[in-house]
């Protein structure tokens, strides 16, 4: 059964980084949600789209040890932490985010801090939350990733695109996510670099 807090913390991969472990092909094997495939169970709750203890990088990490963490554990969004052991999320920062703040800005990747190009706020949902909620998100705010806090702001999983399509199998409501969420940006984003007004 799914909760906000799997048992156990997820290991260490090394100094102020950690997973869920090895990932299988499709990238959820022990994400500790794949039994919704197996047991034919109708998702209702945002913990049962999505993919537990994502991985995650402090504010103080630099931002080349951020995408090499991005390419060993293939995503394209991490969540950003000030504390490994309360994993209280703070902001995240997205492939995107690393071209555009600092490939094109020409900023060193060892010496640049994530913190420095990290977005926030950022827009989360609970696990309690019915998944519709997630999915509202992403339509409205046009982004392919939603963060899953907890009560105390602990991050304990990530709703993406591929979560909806594997775990919902609704081909309808995919497609219309997908199909929202790629078109042209009409909204403000639903975070904003740091530092920005």
């Amino acid at each position: 059964m799914s909760g906000p807090h799997p048992p156990g913390d997820a290991p260490l991969v090394e100094q102020a980084c950690w997973g869920q472990g090895e990932r299988g092909a499709a990238g959820y094997e022990d994400a500790g949600e794949s039994e919704l495939m197996i047991e034919n169970v109708t998702p209702e709750k945002c913990r049962d789209l999505m993919t537990k203890d994502p991985v995650c990088c402090l504010d103080s990490d630099s931002v080349r040890k951020a995408a090499q963490l991005m390419l060993q554990y293939d995503v394209g969004m991490m969540a950003v932490v000030g504390d490994p052991v309360r994993k209280r999320l703070i902001g995240v920062v997205t492939d995107r985010d690393l071209a555009l703040r600092v490939v094109s800005e020409e900023r060193d990747p060892a010496s640049t801090k994530v913190g420095e190009v990290m977005s926030k706020p950022v827009i989360s949902c609970s696990p309690d939350d019915h998944y519709q909620v997630a999915l509202d998100v992403m339509e409205r705010q046009q982004i392919r990733r939603v963060p899953v806090l907890d009560d105390s702001g602990r991050i304990v999983g990530i709703i993406s695109q591929s979560d909806v399509a594997l775990r919902l199998r609704d081909g309808k409501k995919t497609g219309e996510l997908v199909k929202r969420v790629s078109s042209a940006r009409t909204v403000a984003p639903a975070w904003t670099p740091v530092g920005s007004p």
